[in-house]
């Protein structure tokens, strides 16, 4: 009996861990299906060779930080040494000795190389940042343009289709000897000229799509990614409201290549410290156990006194070096704040102007559609040219190239604002939507 019960038992914990696993990866399609681009970013920040490599700085970084920690602890030496000119056979020539210096006092140069250990780690950990943060900004570029050649492809493709049947009912009224030949050759000409566009349209979302699948580093799984536009049209949200300011202060808490150009500061304002600190001498404890012979064996304590000023006044123009490398970092903070400022308030324009751009396209796509209906009613009715219907779906195609040129440019700002207002962990976690 008990025996049964536990096949039962182990049954139920197989099929339901069957079903938890096929909930798990229904959630990950969903979320992949939903939101693509985050979810491959999300992906590729692990795997990246440039993320690789910072990660490789940083845990060397974190070894030179400890390795400084332990300069503060004494230093032990052992050795060996014999002089032939004293040979005797009777006596042993040689002198071991083993010493152990601890230093009291080093003008502030253990701190110095401790706290600047400290930043280059803490240097090396915002660079994997800044790398993560430029491979996202490339990403969203590189996706804003497939996006963008998917939307041409498809305008193109609808304006081949609506050319195709207007090409027919030419043929077809100049086999009824309503139209001479010339018009169903100046027809097929126009349907040629759509259809190269197409192909150029179609190449450009291929090697967009190389491009992603490059930086990628392998085929795009295009089984769970449909190449449709993500974009959405204009609308007004608590996000849109936000002053340029308040976007500024939330970029620059976060942007790492500001916060490498301040911890930079931190690392320059150590090195000024270590050069000053060889003006001074440095006091020590020393203590040694020397053998010299089989009879000799002395135990000696020291205080010594040691300074090493270099040659001439070299040590002076390493200070006066070190400060001005100093001073010049700090006006690099400076301008690291414009430039992110004016990334900025280039993506709030870009967002606005192509927003409302967007707005009167729509409006000017919705006219589009309503006068080529009613354009094609008045052909068949005899009150409209084949040329003046081939014009208006060719003004419809260009319409929908430069919507999708703006959604483009519209949905690149706002992510890469989102991005650099929320920084990468935040957006990977779509805990921002612009």
């Amino acid at each position: 009996m008990s025996t049964k019960i536990d096949m039962r038992c182990l049954g139920a914990f197989f099929w339901g861990l069957c079903f938890l696993s096929c909930t798990v990866q229904a959630q990950e399609q969903s979320t992949l299906a939903a939101e693509p681009h985050r979810a491959l970013l999300a992906e590729l920040l692990t795997r990246h060779p440039g993320v690789l490599a910072a990660m490789g700085q940083l845990q060397s970084a974190q070894h030179d930080a400890e390795g400084a920690k332990w300069q503060f602890l004494p230093t032990a030496s052992v050795g060996i040494e014999k002089n032939p000119q004293s040979a005797n056979g009777l006596t042993d020539t040689r002198t071991t000795f083993a010493r152990l210096q601890q230093p009291l006092w080093t003008g502030g140069r253990l701190t110095a190389q401790l706290d600047k250990a400290r930043a280059q780690e803490a240097l090396a950990n915002l660079t994997l940042s800044e790398q993560r943060l430029g491979l996202a900004t490339r990403w969203l570029q590189l996706w804003s343009e497939v996006q963008a050649a998917e939307l041409k492809s498809q305008a193109f493709t609808e304006s081949e289709a609506q050319h195709l049947k207007y090409v027919r009912q030419v043929q077809n009224r100049a086999q009824e000897g309503h139209a001479p030949r010339s018009d169903v050759q100046l027809s097929l000409s126009r349907l040629a000229a759509v259809q190269a566009e197409l192909e150029q349209a179609k190449a450009q979302r291929q090697q967009a799509i190389s491009r992603l699948a490059q930086m990628y580093g392998g085929p795009m799984p295009s089984q769970t990614i449909r190449w449709t536009a993500v974009f959405q049209p204009p609308r007004r949200t608590d996000d849109s409201n936000r002053s340029h300011e308040l976007w500024t202060v939330m970029a620059l808490d976060k942007h790492p290549s500001l916060q490498k150009s301040i911890v930079t500061v931190n690392v320059l304002r150590a090195d000024a410290d270590i050069a000053k600190s060889r003006i001074y001498p440095e006091v020590y404890l020393r203590g040694e156990l020397i053998n010299r012979d089989i009879s000799r064996t002395t135990q000696q304590l020291y205080v010594g006194l040691t300074s090493n000023f270099g040659a001439g006044l070299s040590s002076m123009a390493s200070v006066a070096s070190a400060q001005a490398r100093l001073q010049a970092q700090e006006q690099e903070i400076e301008v690291k704040r414009r430039d992110i400022s004016d990334q900025i308030h280039a993506d709030l324009q870009t967002i606005e102007s192509q927003g409302l751009r967007l707005t009167y396209l729509l409006q000017a796509q919705e006219s589009a559609e309503q006068f080529m209906q009613a354009s094609e009613r008045q052909f068949d009715a005899g009150r409209r040219t084949w040329q003046e219907l081939m014009n208006t779906a060719r003004e419809k195609a260009q319409v929908l190239v430069q919507m999708a040129d703006t959604q483009s440019s519209r949905w690149l700002a706002q992510q890469r604002l989102a991005l650099l207002a929320a920084g990468v962990e935040a957006y990977l976690q779509n805990n921002s939507n612009p």
